[in-house]
């Protein structure tokens, strides 16, 4: 079974939303220490998180992250930022 696969069966629900007794689904593999700050793809650095809480970990362990933009089918964002 895939390293992303293996994880997310582990962890269907995000770990920090599961800490707050939240229930939400995993959608990200998430390394617990990044592969640039030393860390590995061992299953003990890795843990399922919802896209908010990674892009929220993300944003404090290297200073920013741009949220996700949906795009039409044109390609062109939907909030308009093109123009």
């Amino acid at each position: 079974m895939k390293i992303r696969a293996r994880i997310l069966q582990r962890d269907p629900i995000c770990v920090l939303c599961a800490d707050q007794d939240v229930v939400r689904a995993s959608a990200v593999v998430d390394h617990i220490k990044p592969l640039e700050h030393g860390g590995t793809d061992a299953d003990d650095n890795l843990r399922g998180l919802c896209a908010d809480h990674h892009d929220q970990v993300t944003r404090q362990q290297f200073g920013h992250r741009e949220r996700r933009k949906a795009f039409g089918p044109d390609g062109l964002p939907l909030d308009g930022s093109w123009s």
